[in-house]
C-alpha cells in the first residue's frame, strides 16, 4: 500500500515536469540605441576632451568646501532617502513575488460541531457530533504557462529602473548642490563689490562736497554723485534677499533646517576658473550612464513582461492541493485515536467566459509596451538634446567671460582716469560719474559671468550623467565613467528565488 507521500510525489513530479514550458508573451530583449546618436559628439567647445568622463567630477574645482556639501548632501537629504525606500519597497515586492515559486499553507486546526435532526441519526448514536481536525495544508500554483515567471520579470524590471532613478536623483542633488553653491558664492563677489564702489563713491561723493563748499563746483555735481552712490547701495538689499534664499535651499539639500544651518568656512573666490580639461566621453558612453536612461529601459521591460502576464489568463490555472493531517472527535483523540486526513486535488481553473476580459487587458498592456518603448526613445533623445546644449552653452560662457574680463579692465582704468583727471582739473564730472557707472556695471557682469562658466560646467556633467557613483573609501578611483559599460539591472538585482 502506498503511503500519502507516495501518492504525492508522481503528480508533483508531473508538476515540475509541466512547470517547465515556456512562459507565453513576448520575451524582452533590449533595444538597440544605435539609431539615434552619432558615432562622437562632433566638433566641440575647447577645453572639452574625449577623454573618460570624471565620476566624482566636483573635485575637479578644487573646492574642499563644496566637496564636503556634496558628501553631506549624499547622505543625508531626503530625496535620495525616499529614492531609497522606494527602491527597498520594489524590492520587497520582488522578493513576494519569488514566493510564488514555491507552495503556500502550513499547519491548520479545525473544529465542527454541528446536531442531526431524529431523521438523520442512525439508531443508538448521538445526535451531537463534534470533530477536530489537526493538519498541515499546502497549495502549488504549477507555473505552467509563465504566469508567475513574467510576474517576477515585471517586478525584477521595476526594481531596476527604481535603483536607476535612485542614481538619478543622487546626481541631480550632487549638481543642485554645486549650483547652489557656486551662485551663492558668486553673490557673496557681487556683494563685496557693491561695498567696493560704495566706498569709492562714498569718498568721490565727500570730494564733491568739498568742492561746492569752495565754490569749485555745483550743486549739480553734488546731487548726481549722491544719485550715484544711492543707486549702487540700492543694489545690495536685493542681493542679501538672494544670498539667503541660496543658503536655505542649500540646508534642504543638506536635509537641514535653514534656521540652524551654517556654511562651512571657503577661501575668497578664486578670480578665475581653473579647472583641466573635461572629458566627454562619445555618444554611446553617455547613453550607458545616464540614470534616467536605464530605468526608462527597465520600466520598458517590465512593461513587456507584464504582457505575458495578461496573456497567460488565457489558458488555464494549474493548481495542487494537498493536506496531511488527523481527524478526531475529541481534542485529546488527536494525539491518541486520531484517523488520519490525507488528500492531494489537482485544480484546474479556466476563465472561458472572461476571454474578451483578457484580451482587452493584453491589448492594454501591448498599448502601455508601446508608450513605454517611445518614451525610451524620446529620453535617448533629450539625453543627446542636453549633452549637446550643455556644450553649447560652455562654449558661450567662456567666451562671455573673456569679453567680460576685457570689459571689466577697461572700465575700471577709464574710471581711474576720470577721476585723476578731473582730480587735477580737466574734464568734467559728469564723465566720472559716467565712467564709475560703467565700471560698477561691468564689475557686476564680471561675478555674473564666472558663475555662469562656474553652472556651464556643472551642466556639462550633469548631461554626461556624472555624479551618480558614490566611492565607498576616499581612496578609491572614481575616474573614468565610460571604461567599461554599467552593469545590467538584470545581473545586479538576482534572478533566483
Amino acid at each position: 500500500m502506498r503511503s500519502p507521500f507516495q501518492n504525492l510525489l508522481m503528480p508533483l513530479g508531473a508538476a515540475l515536469l509541466l512547470g517547465g514550458c515556456a512562459a507565453v508573451g513576448p520575451d524582452y530583449s533590449a533595444p538597440s540605441a544605435t539609431a539615434h546618436y552619432p558615432v562622437s559628439f562632433g566638433e566641440t567647445s575647447a577645453g572639452l576632451g574625449p577623454g573618460n568622463v570624471e565620476v566624482q567630477w566636483w573635485r575637479a574645482f578644487d573646492e574642499p568646501a563644496l566637496v564636503t556639501l556634496i558628501q553631506r548632501a549624499l547622505a543625508a537629504n531626503h530625496d535620495i532617502a525616499i529614492a531609497a525606500m522606494r527602491l527597498e519597497e520594489a524590492k520587497a515586492i520582488l522578493r513576494e513575488n519569488r514566493q510564488s515559486f514555491l507552495p503556500s499553507g502550513g499547519p491548520a486546526m479545525g473544529y465542527e460541531s454541528f446536531k442531526r435532526s431524529d431523521a438523520e441519526t442512525p439508531a443508538g448514536q448521538d445526535r451531537h457530533i463534534e470533530t477536530y481536525r489537526a493538519s498541515v495544508d499546502a497549495s502549488w500554483e504549477i507555473d505552467l504557462f509563465g504566469r508567475v515567471r513574467r510576474s517576477v520579470e515585471a517586478a525584477q524590471a521595476q526594481a531596476g529602473s527604481r535603483e536607476a532613478l535612485l542614481r538619478e536623483v543622487q546626481a541631480s542633488v550632487a549638481a543642485a548642490v554645486a549650483q547652489t553653491w557656486f551662485e551663492l558664492r558668486g553673490l557673496e563677489v557681487e556683494l563685496a563689490v557693491v561695498d567696493d564702489i560704495s566706498q569709492n563713491q562714498r569718498e568721490s561723493l565727500h570730494m564733491v562736497e568739498r568742492l561746492v563748499s569752495a565754490g569749485s563746483a555745483h550743486e549739480f555735481n553734488r546731487l548726481r554723485a549722491e544719485a550715484l552712490l544711492r543707486n549702487v547701495e540700492a543694489t545690495a538689499p536685493d542681493l542679501e534677499r538672494r544670498r539667503a534664499a541660496a543658503n536655505n535651499a542649500l540646508a534642504v539639500l543638506l536635509g537641514e533646517s535653514p534656521q540652524t544651518f551654517r556654511l562651512p568656512a571657503a577661501p575668497p573666490e578664486a578670480q578665475t576658473l581653473v579647472i583641466r580639461t573635461i572629458g566627454v566621453g562619445d555618444p554611446a558612453g553617455l547613453l550607458s550612464r545616464r540614470a534616467d536612461i536605464a530605468a526608462a529601459e527597465r520600466n520598458l521591460a517590465a512593461a513587456t513582461a507584464q504582457i505575458g502576464v495578461e496573456t497567460a489568463g488565457l489558458y488555464p490555472e494549474v493548481h495542487v492541493r494537498g493536506s496531511l493531517g488527523l481527524v478526531a472527535g475529541s481534542l485529546d483523540g488527536l494525539n491518541d485515536s486520531g484517523a488520519p486526513s490525507n488528500f492531494i486535488s489537482p485544480v484546474i481553473r479556466w476563465s472561458l467566459l472572461d476571454r474578451g476580459r483578457v484580451r482587452a487587458r493584453i491589448a492594454a498592456s501591448e498599448a502601455r509596451s508601446q508608450q513605454a518603448l517611445l518614451l525610451y526613445d524620446q529620453t535617448l533623445l533629450r539625453a543627446l538634446q542636453e549633452t549637446d546644449d550643455a556644450f553649447k552653452g560652455y562654449g558661450a560662457a567662456g567666451k562671455t567671460l573673456e569679453l567680460r574680463l576685457l570689459e571689466s579692465a577697461a572700465n575700471r582704468e577709464a574710471a581711474r582716469l576720470a577721476r585723476e583727471r578731473f582730480s587735477e582739473g580737466e574734464g568734467f564730472y559728469l564723465d566720472v560719474l559716467e565712467a564709475e557707472r560703467s565700471d560698477f556695471t561691468s564689475r557686476r557682469a564680471l561675478v555674473v559671468a564666472r558663475t555662469n562658466q562656474r553652472l556651464a560646467v556643472v551642466s556639462i556633467y550633469k548631461a554626461l550623467g556624472g555624479g551618480w557613483e558614490v566611492c565607498a573609501r576616499g581612496d578609491q578611483d572614481c575616474s573614468g565613467a565610460d571604461s567599461g559599460e554599467n552593469l545590467s539591472f538584470v545581473e545586479k538585482i538576482s534572478t533566483r528565488p
